[in-house]
């Protein structure tokens, strides 16, 4: 029984700690997407791109330092398999985000936000079984 409540421990220690570093690296997304539209006036879809290489660089470190820091892993190896879950995540971050500024109403912050909340559960399975194992 042990065992099992030491697993437990660390699994809710690892969620924590991936929706802090999660939320970290959306809320550098989501400012990052507004300042490039509103200050170098680049459409929605584009400036997407580049938050999401900024936000990468917070997910990253975040997640290697203090989410799975105590999973041995090297780093060139992990942040090779990271990436791909990044590319990824970013596919599924780009094509909801694309569909929902498409066919769609919705503003392109509350569009954004709607994408920000949905992709990171994906993410933290590819990351926890695959990127960081």
């Amino acid at each position: 029984m042990t065992n099992v409540s030491s697993i437990l421990r660390i699994f809710d220690v690892e969620i924590v700690r991936f929706g802090i570093v999660g939320v970290a690296a959306s809320l550098t997304h989501f400012v990052s997407v507004y300042l490039i539209v509103s200050v170098f006036g680049l459409q929605p879809i584009l400036a997407n791109i580049f938050a999401f290489l900024i936000a990468f660089g917070v997910s990253y470190i975040g997640h290697s330092l203090w989410t799975f820091s105590h999973k041995k892993h090297q780093h060139n190896k992990t942040v090779a398999r990271f990436l791909g879950v990044a590319i990824f995540s970013f596919a599924l971050n780009e094509g909801g985000y694309y569909l929902l500024l498409e066919y769609t109403q919705l503003e392109y912050l509350v569009s954004l936000l709607i994408v920000l909340i949905i992709v990171p559960v994906i993410t933290f399975i590819l990351s926890k079984y695959w990127a960081f194992s």
